[in-house]
């Protein structure tokens, strides 16, 4: 399997994650609904897998340390398995833990073009389309956890 993964550690601070050509890979703002996340810890990676490929930030809040409150991520599939997997857009998706510890479903947000201003569109729990983006976030979750296995042995 060939895969490339870049990790870092920022602290948010108005950085916008960039492709190598200088394209933003991120929205400038977030849905309404999730928490300011100023001032909370950024992990962020790029990953390319023979299914997919992708980048993502994860976001840690100060007062929860250990767990990603807030995942962004977007992913071109390769090789999409199914009908529902071949519909979907790579456009920036956002998932949400609004209450930490609790049987909650995750909030979830697709960043789609509507005219000239874009906007975010809530993905229902329940749907099919939300139960396809959690394993996508499952996914790229597994990608971060095995390059942080790979950087630290």
């Amino acid at each position: 399997m060939r895969g490339w993964l870049i990790v870092s550690l920022l602290f948010l601070g108005g950085v916008e994650a960039r492709s190598q050509d200088g394209h933003v890979l991120f929205a400038p703002a977030l849905p309404a609904g999730v928490a300011d996340v100023t001032g909370w810890e950024v992990v962020t990676g790029e990953f390319e897998t023979t299914r997919a490929q992708g980048a993502y930030r994860f976001y840690v809040n100060p007062k929860l340390q250990g767990i990603y409150q807030l995942m962004r991520y977007r992913i071109q599939l390769l090789a999409p398995a199914s009908s529902l997997e071949s519909a979907r857009s790579s456009a920036e998706r956002v998932v949400f833990v609004r209450h930490p510890g609790s049987r909650q479903p995750l909030l979830c947000w697709e960043r789609e073009p509507t005219g000239t201003v874009p906007a975010w569109r809530e993905i229902r729990p329940g749907t099919d389309e939300y139960k396809l983006e959690m394993g996508m976030v499952i996914r790229v979750l597994e990608v971060h956890r095995a390059a942080r296995a790979r950087a630290n042995p």
